[in-house]
């Protein structure tokens, strides 16, 4: 590795551990700002961001006209079936089919059933007093509580974890810029997964009861591609988002002094840190528009056409500079307007139950090594937490 190219790792892996720093800097340049090396508008500020999330001028970006996902081709009726993706009456329809599963009162009913795949993961911990906090409990849990609220089979939840996996990191949906193998391997992944949604639609009684795919399976309400859009999106979104918020958690467990403690004599604290995580740890750094038409943002014109990278973690970190109290306790986290993260009260749902359950059955929590951050700063998160916890007789 050559000088400037490991003095660059050293900055990403400083940013990575904290990005403070450069929303802090950020901030200086103002609410909204041109990036140059992007060649795109960065909205940091805070009430920018609620703006440009709601206003229906901006759009998301979807896959180019001559992407391997775009328009006319094979898959580009999946794209556009995705949450992220479709817009109008198309996304308008997908959010009024998909919502009842995500009510408040639908999370709630459940909140048992969370609990349970929570302290199952603790049981196959065992007496351990090391392990791996992502690896033994955050990766897992978001798989078997989206797995169960989307109806995946039981057996067939790591295979479909792996063939999401696959589909999203294989490139092109967005942009269809990938490598055309990355490429080719997303579309043999996704192939595969459509077959595998065919099988158990053809076999209903396999699916959970009460289920997003329960109540779409006769096919009334959502199409074939449409049903294997809502399964990639529901599961990946689930995973990801959540695996990094739950490593957020137990970081949070391990270092802060006291907390065990607070919680375990106090449980209904544990919303309240949830949303202290989730204001400063955004599972998710930014997210993407485009603008629709000429639209002024805090004395800034963006053109008709010029992408714009909402930067919820920088908003975020200006709530948390300022100690102002937002109306949403986690501020952009989950974004806002009609694209607002449909699985907000799922994932806080998922971090209270962790968060009750440790302080149950752990007297203490602490760091058992250097936690290592995953190199990529949209998705930011943990990929390993050393840990070493003393139980509770």
């Amino acid at each position: 590795m050559s000088a400037d190219a490991a003095a660059r790792a050293r900055v990403t892996a400083t940013l990575l551990r904290n990005p403070a720093a450069l929303y802090e800097k950020l901030h200086r340049r103002g609410p909204v700002q041109w990036s140059e090396p992007g060649r795109t508008w960065l909205v940091v500020g805070y009430a920018a961001a609620r703006m440009v999330l709601r206003d229906t001028r901006f759009r998301m970006p979807g896959p180019g006209a001559d992407a391997n996902w775009g328009e006319g081709s094979k898959h580009g009726e999946f794209v556009r079936s995705l949450l992220l993706e479709a817009e109008g009456a198309h996304h308008d329809r997908l959010r009024r089919i998909l919502s009842p599963a995500f009510t408040p009162r639908a999370i709630r009913a459940r909140e048992n059933r969370i609990t349970s795949a929570v302290h199952g993961l603790l049981d196959d911990i065992g007496p351990a007093r090391e392990f791996d906090g992502v690896a033994a409990v955050s990766s897992r849990l978001p798989v078997a509580v989206v797995g169960d609220l989307v109806g995946v089979p039981p057996e067939d939840r790591p295979r479909v974890s792996r063939l999401c996996r696959a589909i999203s990191t294989g490139g092109g949906l967005s942009t269809g810029a990938a490598e055309q193998a990355a490429v080719d391997t997303a579309i043999t992944a996704l192939d595969e997964l459509t077959e595998l949604v065919g099988d158990w639609l053809a076999a209903p009684e396999r699916l959970s009861a009460g289920s997003v795919l329960a109540a779409t399976a006769d096919g009334s309400l959502l199409s074939r591609v449409e049903t294997v859009a809502t399964v990639f999106s529901l599961y990946l979104a689930g995973h990801d988002t959540s695996r990094n918020m739950l490593s957020a958690l137990l970081l949070k467990l391990a270092t802060q002094d006291g907390l065990l403690a607070r919680l375990a004599e106090d449980r209904a604290a544990a919303g309240d840190v949830v949303d202290q995580v989730l204001l400063g740890e955004s599972p998710l750094t930014f997210t993407a528009r485009v603008a629709l038409e000429d639209v002024l943002v805090e004395g800034e014109l963006i053109a008709k056409g010029d992408p714009v990278q909402i930067m919820l973690g920088a908003a975020n970190h200006e709530l948390l500079a300022t100690g102002r109290s937002p109306g949403q306790l986690a501020g952009v986290s989950f974004g806002e307007g009609r694209h607002v993260c449909l699985g907000a009260h799922l994932a806080r749902l998922e971090g209270t139950a962790l968060l009750t359950a440790a302080a149950r059955r752990w007297s203490a929590l602490t760091l058992a090594g250097d936690p290592q951050w995953t190199p990529h700063f949209l998705h930011r998160g943990l990929d390993s937490l050393p840990l070493k916890a003393t139980w509770r007789d």
